[in-house]
């Protein structure tokens, strides 16, 4: 994109803000009216979630060579686990099981990680498992590519990714569903009731598996469910597992959520939650209340708005809990005036040190791909925004005009029923 003497001109920068705003309204105005209670419908609606996120079949991993060691906990026992899900990739994961003999078959709980920091030793996520185990279930929090211990992989700002036709977020779930997989083939996990629930990022990945992963049983999704029209208009920079190439306009994110009825679903947020407003929140809960009635199963879907912030905390927790007591016959919640008890000590991690020889999400991506983009790309290198740049400084703003305007570019994709830009 070259620049000329008036890309410092202000009204440009109105023009180009305009003519996006143009481009969404027209996304949303020919969003397909797909059913998510109808069968053909629901097809359609997974299909194109695999496309958004560049999911294909032959690109799961098997999440192989697992090893660890045992912390015992008043309760329940965590193992610290190592493993390999794609060749060359390291990850890791903490399971919670329940000190309880050995018997009947236990059900299992992926807890999905969000941006909480150090990934699942956050201690919001630490008291969810530790409740759950508590109360009978073994819960899976594996560390999401380039969060907690996989710092080094890359998670917030790498481009090479979007260049090679893949998503980092359609990576986290592959890899999330992998480990999923070789959870359930544990000899004492009761494969007929599992689950997986999760907050902000979480809520991302657990919306997403809504579609896309058939072996759960009982979902929750918190602290995002909204529109992605919404979050794709924020002039903001955003961590780049958020981005879903050609969502917008395609599909939104109650259709989604609905693709999981018979099956019970529990939606929730902070009544006080800045980064998504209780409005949107409602409008999903009513358009998946809809769904789920006219799939025959209005008494499995559950929504709340609870007092307080955007993060997990003992009341969202304990409401999470409450929910999964009910639907995996667990042992009822307790209701606690402070749930954060024993954690982890930072000392007991899967992997004293970060293997060296670890693949980094831009190196996985060129392997899975067989591509080979060209070093230091910028997302407007890969979504070229469809106008001039605007050479002007943005104090205060969250990120420059440049990667806003390409995020703008990536939810849209290519659509030829877009309006043309008049510069």
């Amino acid at each position: 994109m070259t620049h000329s003497s008036h890309d410092s001109d202000p009204d440009l920068l109105f023009a180009c803000y305009a003519s996006y705003n143009a481009r969404f309204l027209q996304a949303m105005a020919n969003l397909p009216a797909l059913k998510p209670w109808l069968e053909p419908d629901r097809a359609a609606i997974r299909e194109q979630v695999r496309t958004c996120l560049g999911i294909e079949d032959r690109l799961y991993p098997v999440v192989s060579g697992v090893k660890g060691r045992t912390v015992r906990k008043p309760g329940y026992t965590v193992e610290l686990l190592q493993a390999e899900s794609w060749p060359g990739v390291r990850c890791c994961a903490n399971l919670y099981k329940p000190s309880a003999p050995a018997g009947a078959p236990i059900p299992l709980v992926v807890l999905c990680c969000g941006h909480g920091a150090g990934g699942k030793l956050n201690p919001g996520y630490q008291a969810m498992a530790a409740r759950l185990a508590r109360q009978g279930a073994a819960v899976l929090v594996p560390d999401n590519i380039g969060q907690g211990e996989r710092v080094a992989m890359g998670h917030h700002h790498p481009v090479t990714p979007f260049a090679c036709g893949l998503t980092i977020q359609g990576l986290i779930v592959m890899e999330t569903i992998a480990w999923l997989r070789w959870a359930k083939a544990l000899p004492d996990i009761d494969n007929t009731r599992l689950a997986a629930i999760g907050n902000s990022g979480g809520g991302t990945l657990t919306l997403l598996l809504a579609a896309l992963c058939p072996e759960l049983a009982v979902l929750s999704s918190s602290g995002y469910p909204s529109t992605f029209e919404w979050i794709a208009r924020k002039e903001k920079k955003h961590c780049h597992c958020n981005l879903l190439p050609g969502i917008v306009g395609k599909l939104e994110m109650w259709q989604i959520l609905s693709v999981f009825a018979p099956r019970p679903l529990f939606i929730f947020q902070g009544s006080e939650d800045h980064l998504f407003p209780e409005d949107l929140f409602y409008m999903v809960a009513r358009q998946v209340g809809f769904a789920y009635a006219k799939a025959g199963a209005p008494d499995r879907f559950r929504f709340a708005s609870i007092p307080g912030p955007h993060p997990w905390f003992n009341a969202k927790r304990y409401q999470l809990a409450s929910f999964l007591a009910e639907t995996l016959g667990l042992d009822p919640a307790e209701e606690l005036s402070d749930d954060v008890l024993e954690t982890l000590g930072p000392e007991e991690t899967c992997y004293p040190i970060w293997p060296s020889d670890a693949l980094t999400v831009d190196e996985l991506a060129v392997r899975l791909s067989g591509r080979h983009p060209a070093p230091g790309l910028s997302l407007w290198d890969v979504y070229p925004p469809k106008c001039p740049l605007p050479d002007l400084p943005c104090p205060g703003l969250r990120g420059d005009h440049r990667q806003v305007f390409a995020q703008y570019e990536a939810f849209l994709g290519q659509s030829g029923d877009e309006p043309e830009p008049a510069f």
